[in-house]
């Protein structure tokens, strides 16, 4: 889509310590490259002494870093980003002590030119798409407690409130090999996007989300949802991303794509035409070729020459 036709999307992110925590551990970036894409970051670090500060910041810079360079395909740009994080914290970790053990959740959307998004996450921190009024979850957290529910051996109302519901199975830092989980998402005119920490998720029950999604515009939106958590208690640090894809997009994509297929049509008109042309010059040039060798084949060759008759005697006359 060009710059012109290509609609504006809305991003807000707002990221708050709670009312509980002494220093905020979480992170969240914006960035974009030259390609047209766009992407969120959220996340979430552990790990005392700052390492949980420093492990999510880290995290955070190097997956935009990666993403904001990248030339690959999306899904394999998101994964390298990911390695890359996980490979820079672990560095950090090892070379400085008091950094030992730090890791981070994350979880990142990427938006490409065209209109498609996939989904990259590791740990418990979330996104949803808030369509049609109803709010769905992209992500699977990898969580002890969230493993425990899909095999059917908790129920929501008990993973809540179990007392290991924060012990996350993957975390990026946490081991030299990490799985990253990426899924496409098909976007439309009109989603919202939403990344967010536990510290939303964890405490805001889901009618409250979708109200605040609902009746307000992102920047606005980021700031009621921060409000909920801390009104919920503020239990952990909170951060939420928003981004919003106007309604209007479908109707720029459908104009866009009309005047593509219009320029196609006219290309390959072009090349039927070239086409054409080439083809009757060819047969001109072949036909000329032929016609030179012919005629030169029958200025060179033999003329037949006669052979000499036999002479004719006088008729004799009778005596």
């Amino acid at each position: 889509m060009s710059e012109s036709a290509r609609p504006v999307i809305e991003v807000a992110s707002l990221s708050h310590v709670g009312r509980v925590r002494a220093s905020n551990q979480d992170s969240y970036g914006d960035f974009a490259n030259g390609a047209g894409w766009r992407a969120l970051v959220v996340a979430d670090g552990m790990g005392g002494h700052q390492g949980g500060e420093v492990a999510s910041r880290i995290a955070v810079d190097t997956i935009g870093k990666v993403l904001g360079e990248s030339h690959e395909e999306p899904e394999q740009s998101l994964r390298k980003a990911f390695l890359a994080a996980n490979k820079r914290i672990l560095e950090v970790a090892t070379s400085e002590p008091r950094y030992a053990g730090m890791g981070t959740t994350g979880v990142a959307l990427l938006l490409a030119a065209a209109g498609d998004a996939w989904v990259a996450h590791v740990g418990d921190s979330r996104a949803y798409v808030f369509r049609d009024g109803r709010l769905t979850a992209l992500t699977a957290d990898h969580s002890y407690v969230a493993e425990l529910q899909r095999r059917g051996f908790l129920s929501a109302a008990e993973a809540a409130v179990h007392p290991r519901r924060n012990e996350v199975l993957r975390s990026i830092g946490g081991e030299p090999e990490l799985d990253v989980e990426i899924r496409p998402v098909a976007a439309r005119a009109g989603d919202c996007f939403l990344l967010c920490t536990d510290g939303l998720w964890g405490c805001v029950p889901e009618g409250e989300i979708l109200g605040a999604l609902a009746s307000a515009r992102p920047q606005d939106a980021v700031r009621m949802l921060v409000d909920l958590a801390n009104h919920h208690g503020g239990p952990d640090n909170v951060t939420v991303s928003l981004v919003r894809i106007p309604e209007h997009a479908k109707e720029a994509a459908q104009t866009e794509r009309a005047a593509a297929e219009k320029a196609y049509a006219r290309r390959q008109s072009r090349i039927r035409r070239v086409a054409i042309a080439a083809s009757l010059l060819a047969a001109a040039l072949v036909a000329a070729l032929l016609w030179g060798v012919l005629h030169l084949a029958t200025e060179h060759s033999p003329r037949p020459v006669a052979s000499p008759s036999a002479p004719t005697e006088p008729p004799k006359s009778r005596p």
